[in-house]
């Protein structure tokens, strides 16, 4: 999309934050940079137990202003605003606009997303995309504007980015990997595959990244619809993005990768990193219960067939290695999952808090 575009569509960038302000704050920052001209920030801070809420409230008043800056509780926030800060929002540069949406509680992946995606399809002027950031991701040049024109010339409705490391020089993920093969592989191999020999900025995609994925807000509503939530609450955080692109698929709503919109991300530091015992146990848990919803029924007994067996290396790998921990986390998703067990995980909050280095939005 042309920035001389007279009305490009506007875009809500949802960023999750618990106890990882530093990150949030790096990620801010490279939002800044963007050139997209119409968008607003949404910050949701699942009830952060540090200083959080205070640090990204003051660099927003410093670099922002006041004027540019809203701040609800969830429940405000879900109701889609309150109209007097809303008109003040609207007087101000559109990509200068930041609100921050305080949870009341710890509402994982799935339910600070689904904060965010009420305020934003609520609130007074309601939005037409909303991006999926995670809050240990920073944007490269022009980003947005890509998945933008991405989703004017193929006519999808999700567009993801494509995702690199940090550093911006090992491929993560393109979306070229199908989402059955994402049931049947180890949860902690790369999802990447070559990108396609093609002359168009996008490919089609089965499955984009929610860490960095831009949903129009017809295709929010129509799985809300069908499904009576946007993301499953209950999954709290993983795989709750194949379950969402399962029903938009079904309900005609499809998706492409914008080759040219990178994103470089900390892999799987908002959860800790891929050996915290949360990425294992919701990973575990999460992939049978979303195999069981999405699976045609042949899939289905092929992936337990083969999954036991996966369950079993995988824990007895992290015990031969002395990670028992993890171990018991892996058991325990399968054993939850087996139980149709969904929410926070009951040991959730006995983990070792993630390092400083790390922004979990969990």
């Amino acid at each position: 999309m042309s920035k001389n575009d007279a009305s490009p569509p506007c875009v809500a960038v949802c960023i999750l934050n618990w106890n990882g302000w530093r990150d949030t704050l790096e990620c801010l920052d490279s939002l800044r940079k963007q050139d997209y001209p119409h968008r607003l920030t949404l910050v949701v801070d699942n009830n952060s137990q540090n200083e959080s809420v205070e640090k990204i409230r003051a660099w927003a008043e410093a670099k922002l202003g006041a004027a540019s800056f809203a701040e609800y509780t969830g429940n405000r926030a879900r109701a889609g605003g309150d109209e007097r800060k809303e008109s003040i929002l609207r007087a101000v540069n559109p990509c200068d606009r930041l609100v921050l949406i305080r949870n009341e509680e710890n509402a994982g992946f799935t339910g600070g997303c689904n904060t965010a995606f009420e305020y934003a399809l609520k609130r007074p002027e309601p939005v037409q995309y909303v991006f999926l950031l995670n809050n240990d991701a920073a944007l490269e040049a022009g980003c947005i504007t890509r998945l933008v024109e991405a989703a004017r010339q193929s006519g999808a409705s999700i567009v993801g980015a494509v995702l690199m490391d940090d550093a911006g020089k090992t491929p993560i993920f393109n979306g070229r990997i199908s989402m059955r093969r994402q049931f049947f592989s180890n949860p902690f191999l790369s999802w990447h595959l070559p990108a396609p020999a093609t002359d168009k900025n996008y490919w089609p995609t089965d499955c984009a990244h929610g860490g960095a994925m831009m949903v129009a807000a017809e295709t929010l509503r129509a799985v809300h619809r069908e499904t009576g939530d946007y993301l499953r609450t209950g999954l709290f955080m993983y795989y709750e993005g194949a379950e969402f692109h399962y029903h938009a698929a079904q309900l005609g709503h499809h998706a492409v990768v914008a080759r040219d919109a990178v994103v470089r991300h900390k892999n799987a530091g908002s959860s800790g990193g891929t050996e915290n015992p949360l990425a294992y146990y919701y990973s575990e848990r999460n992939r049978i219960l979303v195999a069981n919803a999405v699976l045609p029924f042949g899939w289905k007994v092929l992936f337990h067939l083969v999954n036991l067996p996966l369950v079993s290396l995988r824990i007895l790998k992290n015990v031969a290695k002395g990670r028992w921990t993890a171990a018991r986390a892996i058991l325990n998703g399968f054993t939850d999952a087996c139980g149709n067990r969904l929410g926070k995980w009951r040991r959730h909050d006995e983990q070792r808090a993630p390092s400083a280095a790390h922004n979990p939005d969990v």
